[in-house]
């Protein structure tokens, strides 16, 4: 889509390669605002305040909220506590699994 002329997604890698920029789907249509995301708990709470919607951007903002806990504890645990984490966010999101 394109945004003031500009080419746009909804979902996209940030220039600093680690964080992830998300349109704010709570704020269509009346107006247009993205959201930064840095951590897997504003990644969980964007994916349960509904600023993400639809199957598929719930499913990549999910992997992308993996990568950043992650980036934070590579360990075991915390790859489980991050699962279980995003899989509360949204029970019934098929693409969150």
């Amino acid at each position: 889509m394109k945004v003031g002329g500009k080419a746009m997604r909804t979902i996209w890698l940030e220039p600093d390669g680690w964080s992830v920029g998300v349109i704010d789907q709570t704020a269509l249509p009346h107006r247009f605002a993205t959201a930064r995301l840095t951590t897997l708990d504003e990644t969980a709470d964007a994916i349960r305040a509904m600023i993400i919607r639809g199957a598929p951007l719930i499913g990549a903002t999910a992997a992308y909220g993996m990568c950043l806990a992650l980036r934070a504890d590579a360990s075991d645990e915390a790859v489980e506590r991050a699962y279980m984490a995003l899989i509360a966010t949204r029970p019934t999101a098929i693409n969150l699994k």
